[in-house]
């Protein structure tokens, strides 16, 4: 498992892509930056909405939860915009 958790980020990345494209299934990176320190619920950001590497908790709105679950929250949100922008038709030329 070592071997596993030891790899680079880049080549993770890399590794999935080519798995998700093997199966079919779109795949879109995201920029992870602040994603654990994000509200999903009010967007306030703040190093101490983080108060432990377990838990969530909002200091505008008290939004609590699992820190890893609130930034997977946040990680999906930033795919659907960017799934969004992707999809936009291309405007026929006027």
């Amino acid at each position: 498992m070592h071997t596993l958790s030891s790899w680079p980020f880049h080549q993770l990345g890399a590794h999935l892509a080519y798995k998700a494209r093997r199966a079919g299934v779109l795949f879109l990176e995201v920029d992870p930056a602040y994603t654990s320190q994000r509200c999903p619920r009010c967007g306030h950001t703040e190093k101490a909405n983080r108060r432990s590497r377990d838990h969530f908790c909002c200091r505008r709105c008290g939004l609590a939860g699992p820190a890893d679950h609130v930034a997977g929250v946040n990680v999906r949100n930033r795919a659907r915009s960017a799934w969004v922008l992707v999809n936009v038709p291309v405007p026929a030329p006027g």
